[in-house]
């Protein structure tokens, strides 16, 4: 199989799975979603019935008030009327009554009674003396049974819808009233739930066995609400939104893994434009000019490597040396430049041996045998001493001292220098310091940045410099872009190299003759 077709029918998999996978996702969003939604509502649903029952309560007190005691004779006309008058604009009070030795004499709905009704025994009576009987069969609703809250000489008939609550056709409900002191709990309205309420009312809500439960309680009266709702209920009638969940996280999967694969097909396919071109000598060098301050002569250039991919495209050092460190290959980038570098510039370091020619090396450079072949084979053959190549070696790539302590002591002996890039930015600068035997610092461009700002960073600056002329340690400042940084660092006195587009941007080998030549007419 080729490898065009390898790589389609890699795309293709990485999309289906992250489709599959962004429409499980989605679906389990949705779900969770309905989930919240049908607790919300349960929530709600509960708090609006208690609310309700609270408004009962205080309605019940009121009339209590009224009759306990009456300003007018026990069960006359006119305390019949008045009960008559307040059933009336009560819409949830369907009769009222006068009891007298656990007998009914009078309602507004029945008048007097002759003889009286002997009332039953009540079916719970709250610690504040407040009677309640259930299912009682109401005698001017023919078949119809209701609830009675009786308080001393006074009953109150709540009419049975008074929990009738509207637009939730998958909630159902009970509502109990419950003795705050023994626990126990009759229920007033509603239907017989599949969970004891009890349960619920210690939790304030509950799952199980695929429902969910919800509960509150009014504190007048000791009134409770405990509704469910199955989530097979609350998925059905949100089955649309569970498949735009779906659908929407399908696309997200599908957009999220099709950018994933095309950017590990573009890293793996420039790493291997990256290998082409180095079997093809595709990459070039370019020299950054090293300056001493103040006087600004040309004390050398780092070689820096460039390449554009197959399309012409330039691509960041950084991020293809990256893909080359990846992938295992950073040698044969070491090597491309050694052997070119040596080439384009021999002939100026033979002339000109107070010039340094500075290459950047990987800390895997350094184990084996290859680098120092690289060196002997390009370097010594071509005549230019060892003192005047600098290798540079990232900070924050040195992290195993150990092994790279023999391999920097080795390069020393055969004369080469050895300099720390991107000094600052690393984790352990005094150590490497302390345990390399390095020759010089470059003090990274995030801190040349600082200088004339206020930034934090801006006094670390001295510090590095300071701590440089202590250990007698050269000192190259990278990123230098303006005069007024130039002048900065001159103004220190101390002995300071220096390379930034203010002296001048990379250049080719050829023109560094050239460039030399201005500074020093200059």
């Amino acid at each position: 199989m080729s490898l065009k077709r390898r790589r389609r029918l890699w795309i293709t998999m990485l999309a289906f799975f992250g489709t599959a996978l962004g429409t499980l996702s989605g679906y389990w969003l949705g779900r969770v979603t309905v989930v919240g939604s049908i607790d919300t509502g349960l929530y709600d649903y509960t708090h609006e019935l208690s609310s309700r029952a609270n408004d009962y309560a205080h309605e019940f007190d009121g009339i209590w008030k009224i009759f306990n005691p009456s300003r007018f004779p026990f069960c006359s006309q006119e305390e019949i009327a008045e009960m008559q008058a307040i059933t009336f604009r009560l819409e949830q009070v369907k009769d009222i009554g006068r009891v007298r030795d656990d007998k009914l004499q009078c309602s507004s709905f029945l008048g007097r009674l002759d003889p009286p009704i002997q009332a039953r025994r009540p079916t719970m009576q709250l610690p504040n003396g407040i009677k309640i009987y259930t299912n009682v069969p109401l005698r001017f609703a023919a078949s119809s049974i209701g609830t009675v809250f009786e308080f001393e000489q006074v009953n109150v008939v709540l009419t049975p819808t008074a929990f009738n609550l509207s637009g939730h056709p998958h909630t159902r409900s009970m509502v109990l009233v419950v003795n705050p002191q023994t626990k126990q709990y009759v229920q007033i309205a509603g239907t017989k739930l599949d969970v004891d309420p009890a349960q619920v009312l210690a939790q304030g809500r509950l799952r199980t066995a695929g429902a969910l439960y919800n509960s509150h309680c009014s504190p007048d009266l000791g009134i409770c609400v405990v509704a469910t709702e199955t989530l097979q209920d609350g998925m059905d009638g949100a089955s649309s939104l569970l498949w735009e969940y779906s659908v929407l996280g399908g696309m997200a999967g599908l957009g999220l893994s099709l950018a994933i694969g095309q950017f590990y097909l573009q890293r793996l396919g420039l790493a291997q434009q990256l290998r082409r071109a180095l079997r093809k000598d595709a990459l070039r060098l370019v020299y950054q000019p090293i300056l001493r301050l103040p006087s600004r002569d040309c004390a050398g250039a780092e070689a820096l490597v460039r390449w554009s991919d197959e399309e012409g495209n330039p691509i960041a050092p950084d991020f293809f040396v990256r893909i080359a460190e990846d992938r295992g290959f950073i040698d044969e980038i070491t090597s491309f430049v050694i052997r070119r570098a040596t080439e384009e510039v021999g002939d100026i370091l033979r002339k000109c041996p107070e010039l340094t020619l500075s290459i950047n090396i990987s800390s895997s450079d350094l184990e084996g045998e290859d680098l120092h072949w690289l060196l002997e084979q390009h370097v010594l053959r071509a005549g230019i001493r060892p003192s005047q190549i600098a290798l540079e070696l990232t900070e924050r790539s040195t992290t195993d001292l150990t092994i790279l302590r023999d391999a920097i002591l080795r390069l020393h002996k055969d004369g080469y220098q050895i300099h720390i890039d991107d000094f600052g930015t690393g984790f352990s600068s005094l150590a490497y310091l302390h345990e390399l035997a390095v020759d010089a610092i470059k003090i990274d461009r995030t801190f040349t940045r600082t200088i004339g700002t206020d930034a934090i960073t801006a006094s670390i600056l001295p510090q590095i410099l300071n701590l440089a002329e202590s250990l007698q340690l050269e000192v190259i400042v990278e990123g230098v872009e303006t005069e007024a940084q130039a002048t900065y660092l001159c103004a220190t006195g101390k002995h300071i190299q220096a390379q930034g587009w203010c002296f001048g941007k990379p250049v080719s080998a050829h023109e560094l003759p050239k460039y030399r030549e201005q500074m020093k007419a200059s």
